[in-house]
């Protein structure tokens, strides 16, 4: 039973990610406060002043516009919220809004995974399938798919991607019957979790795999957010990590500014989200996956065009 398998981890489910967060989170703004305190009562105003560093009003209010429908699909489905909130691409530089899209979507997935605490599975049993063999796996999915980031052509990577979403979502859509797969146990669970960080990894889409995979086992809507939601955001909180060591001055004062104003817009669109989520039937959810497999595909071969 469900009940039976979230009492085994409720502790580590619940304080590792907020630990987590509170350590990166004291290390980023400790390293800023020791190399920029006079400057912090100066740049906060410049930042109120100009609405983010150059966003007007009109582009501030669709950027909030866009975080809340990512926040409600993102509640809705358990995964995508990085494929809608990609549109503010076009709006921010991508060294700012990419980071900024990773932080969000940790925080948009904790407020999901409160509000669905009994549906996460952590640990599996014989009754239901656990997320820590997609997550070990991710986790070393998860610098190879950097690497690639940095060493390769992405944009074929991501196009390639895009392509094969799109037409595995419509061909299942068409044919919803044709496609089914037996392939079970923690061997194939750990190869799906390690293509999920590498997709991740140059990406940011890292859900996409264990949702093709788990739409392919027909797995209950429940089943499916259990696994993908912890997934999700454990390789989002990796990938922010590696962020941080590598590349700290990304979150500067502007940075987490930015954040603070987003994320009400976010978490008001997780909650929207869920609700709608909690009213939808078995086959809705697998529709509303596959339409936004799709709009992930979409997603991915616009963003080669940034």
């Amino acid at each position: 039973m469900p009940g039976i398998a979230i009492n085994q981890t409720p502790i580590a489910r619940i304080v590792v990610p907020i630990a987590t967060l509170a350590v990166g989170g004291i290390a980023i703004t400790s390293r800023l406060v020791a190399d920029n305190s006079l400057a912090l009562p100066h740049d906060a105003v410049a930042f109120l002043a100009n609405l983010g560093g150059g966003i007007n009003p009109t582009e501030a209010a669709v950027v909030a516009v866009v975080l809340f429908v990512a926040g409600v699909v993102s509640g809705l489905s358990g995964f995508a919220f990085s494929a809608i909130a990609a549109c503010i691409l076009w709006l921010l530089p991508p060294l700012q809004a990419v980071p900024l899209i990773m932080l969000l979507s940790v925080c948009n997935q904790l407020a999901s995974v409160g509000q669905l605490r009994k549906e996460m599975v952590l640990r599996g049993t014989a009754e239901r399938e656990g997320a820590l063999a997609y997550i070990a796996g991710g986790v070393i999915g998860v610098p190879i798919g950097l690497a690639l980031l940095h060493a390769l052509p992405t944009r074929v990577f991501a196009s390639g991607l895009g392509l094969f979403l799109i037409i595995y979502s419509v061909f299942v859509l068409l044919k919803p019957a044709s496609l089914r797969i037996t392939l079970c146990g923690w061997r194939p669970a750990v190869a799906v979790g390690v293509a999920g960080g590498i997709v991740g990894g140059f990406s940011a889409f890292p859900g996409s795999m264990p949702v093709v995979y788990l739409g392919l086992r027909d797995f209950s809507k429940a089943e499916t957010r259990g696994i993908t939601q912890p997934y999700i955001l454990a390789l989002q909180l990796v990938s922010l990590s590696i962020l941080a060591l590598t590349h700290s001055t990304i979150f500067d004062l502007q940075f987490w500014l930015l954040w603070g104003a987003a994320l009400p817009a976010v978490l008001l669109g997780s909650l929207t989200g869920v609700a709608l989520y909690r009213r939808m039937s078995e086959v809705n959810f697998r529709r509303a996956v596959l339409c936004l497999l799709i709009v992930s595909g979409l997603s991915l071969l616009l963003k080669t065009l940034i």
